[in-house]
């Protein structure tokens, strides 16, 4: 169990995200949950389909959070103009910070583990300008007084807990981020920023009480691994090891389908291949 350095009084937080089915409510509802203290505010762009507002305005008429709801989108922008849509969240805010989470990306902490305290109460102390999580450590890493949280300068926008007025300084990167991200712009140019500056965030180290796992699954089976993963089962692999390891066609997440048996069959007599005559 993680010991609270509680505060005085906690910084107030913002959820920022994009709620594009009736079912990511649910895991909406986790990340709620997730947070010692209460979450003073939601901003979010939604799904076309309007039960997904209903379902978000009866999340937060029942948990007393403010709603900023900023219109509807789709998964093509969401992907194409993720910096423009994060960018208008963030100027929505009016709470002390904001948290960009990911509806593929599920939280968990046992009952009576208390983070949020400590995790802030580290910030200050480190000078860390950010926190973050979802993935385990890079090689890069550096360990703290405290064995559940590490120095980082890698960024995840599936758990990204940071000041509205830093997250746009962030954004600036360098001058060749824009032609060398893509679409990972947003998190690319943070780290960019980050790593030219000699700045530092915090990560929230996954562990059997607490983690957060990035699944990459939108569907209704996202449900389902849910279940799994709140019973903690086969989650063991995905605390061990340097997320260094898992990188590009090396990514692996948790509870990930299977590729279909042909492309398994391809992968493999391709390795033999470049085995046998490299």
């Amino acid at each position: 169990m993680l010991i609270s350095d509680k505060a005085p009084e906690a910084p107030s937080v913002a959820l920022l995200t994009f709620v594009l089915e009736e079912h990511h409510c649910v895991i909406l509802e986790d990340w709620i949950a997730f947070f010692d203290h209460p979450i003073a505010e939601l901003v979010v762009h939604l799904g076309k389909d309007p039960r997904i507002e209903t379902r978000v305005r009866q999340l937060c008429e029942a948990h007393g959070i403010r709603l900023h709801d900023l219109g509807r989108t789709t998964p093509r922008e969401t992907t194409d103009s993720e910096q423009q849509l994060l960018e208008k969240q963030f100027d929505a805010v009016t709470a002390d910070l904001g948290c960009v989470v990911r509806l593929d990306t599920i939280p968990y902490r046992a009952q009576n583990v208390a983070w949020q305290d400590a995790a802030l109460a580290l910030m200050k102390e480190t000078g860390a300008c950010f926190m973050t999580g979802s993935t385990l450590p890079y090689r890069a890493d550096r360990p703290t007084a405290r064995p559940e949280f590490m120095l980082t300068q890698s960024i995840s926008n599936c758990f990204l807990v940071i000041q509205p007025e830093i997250w746009r300084t962030l954004q600036a990167g360098t001058q060749d981020s824009e032609s060398k991200y893509g679409r990972f712009l947003v998190e690319g140019a943070a780290e960019d920023y980050v790593a030219e500056n000699g700045l530092w965030g915090l990560r929230l180290v996954n562990g059997e009480d607490i983690r957060i796992f990035h699944c990459q699954e939108w569907g209704l089976r996202l449900l389902r691994i849910r279940d799994s993963f709140r019973k903690g089962y086969r989650i063991s692999p995905f605390l061990r090891g340097y997320q260094d390891d898992y990188l590009y066609e090396n990514a692996r997440y948790y509870m990930q389908r299977r590729e279909p048996l042909l492309r398994r069959a391809r992968v493999f007599l391709g390795y033999w291949r470049r085995r046998l005559f490299n």
